[in-house]
């Protein structure tokens, strides 16, 4: 299994993940947990402050990526179809993600995350990501 500090530095190689701004805080066979700090950048609605949907689910997609492939420095899984149902506004503020890997064959893997910002039983997004594994 990879560790935090390896998945985190790969995480840091990627421009786009560097954009999103956010840390792997947990890993495991099947799950990651993720971190992302807000940043202006974030914001897709200025007169309220609210995040854009497009970087949730980028942050979403990032986390799933991560559960089904940690290792993700040579070949990283591909996102062939997602799925995200927007629940609550997310107001400028830390923002989580948990992924847990629903099915992992030889050449897809399904995929389930939540997302939210104060409390995980209150989420701002949940999503449905399918990978391609090659």
């Amino acid at each position: 299994m990879i560790d935090l500090q390896t998945v985190n530095a790969n995480v840091s190689r990627v421009p786009f993940f560097r954009f999103l701004n956010f840390e792997v805080q947990s890993l495991g066979a099947l799950h990651a947990d993720a971190e992302m700090t807000f940043a202006p950048r974030h914001i897709g609605n200025p007169v309220m402050e609210l995040y854009h949907g497009g970087i949730i689910a980028s942050f979403m997609e990032a986390a799933a990526a991560i559960a089904v492939h940690p290792d993700f420095a040579d070949v990283p899984a591909k996102p062939i179809n997602l799925t995200v149902d927007y629940l609550r506004p997310a107001p400028k503020g830390p923002l989580y993600a948990r992924a847990n890997v629903t099915r992992k064959g030889k050449r897809i893997a399904s995929v389930s995350v939540i997302s939210w910002q104060t409390t995980f039983g209150k989420p701002v997004a949940e999503g449905l990501y399918h990978f391609l594994l090659v």
